[in-house]
Parts: C-alpha cells; structure tokens; sequence
C-alpha cells in the first residue's frame, strides 16, 4: 500500500511542475496564431496557383482545402517542435541561474 501511494505522490508532483504547450501563457497562443496563418496561407497560395492556371473553380477550391489543411497541419507540428525545444532550453537556463557556483 504505501508503495502505491507513493507512486501516486509521484505523479501528483509531476502535475504540479509540468505545463502543457496549450495551457502556457505564451506558448498556446503562438502555436494557435501559425497553425491559423499556415492554412491560410496554404490555402490562399494554392488557390491563387489554380486560378491562374485556368482550372475550374470546384476544382481549384477542393485543392486549395487539401493544401490548407496539409499546411496547417505542418505549421502546427513545426510549431510544437519550436516551442517544445525553445520552453525545455528557458527551463535549462533557469536552472543553471538557480545553482549556486561551486568555485565561491
């Protein structure tokens, strides 16, 4: 029994120290902003490249969907990979600016 409540402390105390990417004042808004803007942009690049070739509009709208759907979701996963290193690196430093120096 003990072991099991301490593995539930454990657990607890992970909770408490861990952020999530959506729930971080900063990063969740950002990823929201690129995700949004890529399949925008994917959307409307791939519009303006049908339109301009001459293809028929349900065809170029079905496209430009695709696109943007594929864009948003690589705007999204290279935005997750963004802020997961950039929030793990701003831990790191401040954890080295809370050690004490050794050599004083």
């Amino acid at each position: 029994m003990k072991k099991k409540k301490s593995d539930e402390d454990d657990v607890q105390a992970d909770e408490e120290r861990l952020t999530s990417l959506r729930s971080h004042p900063n990063a969740g808004p950002a990823i929201r902003r690129v995700r949004a803007f890529g399949g925008l942009a994917g959307f409307g690049v791939a519009a303006l490249i049908g339109f301009d070739g001459g293809s028929p509009f349900a065809a170029t709208v079905e496209r430009a969907l695709e696109v943007g759907i594929a864009s948003q979701t690589v705007a999204w996963a290279a935005a997750m990979l963004i802020w997961k290193r950039l929030l793990i690196a701003q831990a790191g430093a401040i954890a080295r600016s809370h050690r004490k120096p050794t050599g004083a």
